[in-house]
Formats: structure tokens, C-alpha cells, sequence
């Protein structure tokens, strides 16, 4: 027997991009039901957060839980990862003065669980281990209908005024109707892990995100992120070409588990990561996320929107993917709560409005990560924020500060020349000499992030439990 409910919004995932949309409507009121096809905790890939999480957080209601939970991140640190000689530290507090500076590193597992029992106690409906069968958003312009099974194979059919696809890399809307197209310049996958008992190193016993850039073979990268006093994740990005390259050549050479072989394989390739985790422990078997390598159009319509990965994926390069899918959440939001309490004659305004915004933002994310990967602007590593230096070019340097701290939303404009000139090959050299080409702007200067800032919150609620 199938089971029909009535709802304002249906929700569909509950990463979060859906957790946060389903928090913020509930709050005010709307039946929201949230429909998430795996059980909480699960891991995921994404651990590092941006400076500009901190207000959602808050407002959310759940700043004290992060907290007790997760380990602080003042900034993030370049690395040439094949020497690992220059290194280029943009700490987030040369251009964020109050205590939001301080982002978060998170272990996804347990920070999405915090965001989905969120949604929950605001009073959306959850329902996990619950798989969507189907959806309609055509048959109707003001209503849309979705089929699911739970894990006891019970059928339900959900309808709603609204629907909310935050689905991630299933992009269940866009697959559905053919509006999900291949991406090939994003054609990536990312390997990984967690590993224990590590003597934290290079940065990371400060709390700074490490990335290494890898070169020119692979087009990728590795990262390290600390999640406690002595465990962190790591892991590598490639294009999939060179991965599929190498797991022949491994299976061709006898190996029985191509994943944690080529996972290490990568990691041992730079000396400061194969230093960092000689004599470690590793937490959980080696995980892989592909999918990079895809966008969707048809964003929103006047019963839908998607948000999150169901947009379209962004390379994790620079930490933007939360704040990314929690600030367009929030945009929707507010853009629904405008179209079900005002009379809305075809399109709505306000969701027009926040998808100009949320466009623009994926925009100049994208922008960022061709930048990085482009090979005649050297790497990040080399673009340099240290010390007196930064604060002799502020103009320039603020603005790449503030793109890594997430301010690409209202701003991502403000930014373009800056890009124009680290983009082209003449501007650019010219901006190497007078900023770049300086002894002290090779550094291994830090944050000067205090240890008991960095970790102390997550060691106090670590002793209350025992």
C-alpha cells in the first residue's frame, strides 16, 4: 500500500545544502519533510569549511556544537608538493577582524549529522533510509509530487508546493530531465582517508589547511586538513585519465587493492606527506569521489529549485562547497518564504535575484579553480600573503584573502580585475615582480594561532566526556 502526504516543501538529500534549507523553513513554520536516502553519520568528502560559514552557523543555531566538536581553522597554507620548499600561508585574519576568522575543520560524518538533527529540531520531518524513485515537477507549475521507498520497502508518495533538490552528485532533477551535461575540464576524482596517531606538522599543528600542488601530469593535488590532536585527513585529486593510467599499471603489477595502493602511491609522491604519516594508523578504508565532472541547467523553475551539488559540482580545491551549498540554501529559503506569502504573477523576483547571486558565486569559484590549474600563473604556492609583505600590498592581497574566506556571493564582482590580472601572462608578470619576487615572501610563517584556540574547545568537551 502506498501512502499519499501533503506537504509546503518537500526536500530531497540532506547534506548541507538540504539540512539548511529544511532548518530555515520549518523555522518559520512550513511543513517540510526531508527525504535522505543513506543513515547518518556517513563520511564525505569536504572537510574544510570557509570563514563565511561562521554567521550560518550561528544563526542556524548551532555554533556551540561546532564548537565542542571540531578543530578551528585560521587560514590555509600552499605547498609545492613535489619539493615542498615554497609555501604561501593567506591567513584569514588580515582581512577578518572579529572572532569569525576562526573557521572550522570538520570530520563530515558527525557535522552533517549536527545539521540534519538540526533541520529535525526545528521541526522538519526527516525520513532516512529513504530512496526517491521518482519526481514530477512538470505536471504542474505550482505542486510536484515524489516517490520513495524506505529501507522496509514501504512505498509514499510525498506532494508538496515546492521542491528542494539537494541531492549531490545525483543530481536527481537533472538527470531525470536531461538537463545534466558533462564538464570534461573538471574530468577529476579524489581518493582518501583518515589517519591516526600522526604528530601533527608543517602547519597543521595550528590548525591551517594544507595544499600541495602536484603538477603537471596529474592536473592535481593533494590536502591535508587537521581533524584532532593527532589525526587528519588526506587525500589526492587527478584527472581521471591519469588515475585510470595507473590503476592499470598497478593491477598489471600485481595489486590486490588498486584504491589504498594508488592513494598512497600519490601521498608518498610529495616528502613533507609521506614524512607526515610514516608510522600512522589509517582510520577507514580508502574512499573515492568522482562526479567532478558535471553541470546542470535549469536551475530553478516556479515549483523547484536545486541547490548544492545538484546545481553542479565544484572542485573542493579552495573549501568552498559548504559555504556554498548552506549560503544558496539560505537564498531559496528566504526566496520561497517570499513566493508563498506574496501574491507571485510567473517568475518570482526574489528567486531570480538569488540565483543571480548564487550563478555569479559558482562563477567565480570556477574562475578560481582554472586559475589554479593553469599552469603560466605557477601555483598558488607562489602567489605569496606573508607577513610585512601582505600588509605593503593590501589591496591585492585582501582580495585573494577574501576569496578564500568565502566572500564571492555579494562580491564576486568587486574581484574581476584582479583576476584579469593574474590571468593574463603579461599583467601577471609584471605583478610577480613588484609582489611576488621577494626573499621574504617565502616563508613558512604561520597564523600565530595559539594552540588552545586552535584545539582547546574540542579537547575540554573530549575530557567532559570522559
Amino acid at each position: 500500500m502506498t501512502v499519499e502526504q501533503n506537504h509546503d516543501v518537500v526536500v530531497i538529500g540532506g547534506g548541507p545544502a538540504g539540512s539548511t534549507a529544511a532548518a530555515l523553513l520549518a523555522r518559520r513554520g512550513y511543513d517540510v519533510v526531508l527525504l535522505e536516502k543513506a543513515k547518518f553519520p556517513r563520511e564525505h568528502v569536504g572537510e574544510s569549511l570557509l570563514p563565511f560559514c561562521y554567521t550560518l552557523f550561528d544563526d542556524l543555531g548551532v555554533m556551540d556544537e561546532m564548537r565542542q566538536n571540531f578543530v578551528r581553522k585560521p587560514g590555509v597554507r600552499f605547498m609545492d608538493g613535489r619539493r615542498g620548499i615554497t609555501t604561501t600561508t593567506w591567513c584569514f585574519n588580515h582581512v577578518i577582524f572579529d572572532q569569525s576568522y576562526l573557521s572550522f575543520q570538520v570530520a563530515r560524518a558527525k557535522f552533517d549529522h549536527i545539521l540534519l538533527n538540526n533541520a529535525a529540531r526545528k521541526g522538519a520531518r526527516v525520513c532516512e533510509e529513504t530512496k526517491v524513485k521518482d519526481m514530477d515537477v512538470t505536471s504542474s507549475h505550482d505542486s510536484v509530487s515524489v516517490q520513495c521507498v524506505d529501507v522496509a520497502g514501504n512505498e509514499s508518495i510525498h506532494r508538496g508546493r515546492f521542491l528542494i533538490d539537494a541531492s549531490g552528485r545525483e543530481a536527481l532533477l537533472g538527470s531525470k530531465y536531461g538537463w545534466r551535461k558533462v564538464r570534461e575540464e573538471l574530468d577529476r576524482t579524489a581518493l582518501w582517508s583518515h589517519w591516526g596517531g600522526v604528530k601533527l606538522a608543517g602547519g597543521l599543528e595550528e590548525g591551517l589547511s594544507l595544499i600541495l600542488y602536484m603538477g603537471e601530469e596529474q592536473k592535481g593535488w593533494i590536502w591535508v586538513f587537521p581533524l584532532d590532536v593527532d589525526r587528519v585527513t588526506a587525500g589526492f585529486v587527478a584527472q581521471n585519465s591519469y588515475i585510470r593510467d595507473q590503476r592499470k599499471k598497478l593491477l598489471a603489477n600485481g595489486s590486490t587493492n588498486w584504491e589504498h595502493d594508488l592513494c598512497m602511491q600519490e601521498l608518498s609522491r610529495s616528502p613533507f606527506v609521506a614524512e607526515l604519516l610514516k608510522g600512522t594508523e589509517m582510520k577507514m578504508p580508502i574512499i573515492i569521489n568522482g562526479n567532478y565532472s558535471y553541470e546542470v541547467k535549469n536551475h530553478y523553475g516556479s515549483n523547484y529549485a536545486m541547490i548544492g551539488d545538484a546545481r553542479g559540482f565544484i572542485d573542493p580545491i579552495f573549501s568552498s562547497g559548504v559555504f556554498l551549498s548552506m549560503k544558496s540554501a539560505y537564498l531559496v529559503a528566504n526566496a520561497i518564504h517570499h513566493q508563498f506569502t506574496n501574491t507571485v504573477n510567473g517568475t518570482n523576483p526574489e528567486m531570480v535575484k538569488a540565483y543571480d547571486q548564487i550563478t555569479g558565486a559558482y562563477s567565480f569559484v570556477h574562475r578560481m579553480i582554472k586559475l589554479f590549474y593553469n599552469p603560466h600563473a605557477l601555483t598558488w604556492a607562489e602567489v605569496g600573503s606573508d607577513g610585512d609583505v601582505h600588509r605593503r600590498h593590501e589591496s591585492a592581497m585582501a582580495a585573494g584573502h577574501y576569496m578564500l574566506s568565502g566572500d564571492f556571493f555579494e562580491n564576486h564582482d568587486r574581484y574581476n580585475q584582479f583576476f584579469e590580472m593574474l590571468e593574463d601572462p603579461k599583467k601577471f608578470e609584471r605583478y610577480k615582480k613588484i609582489v611576488m619576487d621577494q626573499p621574504k615572501l617565502q616563508t613558512d610563517a604561520g597564523c600565530n594561532s595559539k594552540w588552545e584556540q586552535v584545539f582547546g574547545d574540542l579537547i575540554h568537551t573530549a575530557a567532559s566526556a570522559d
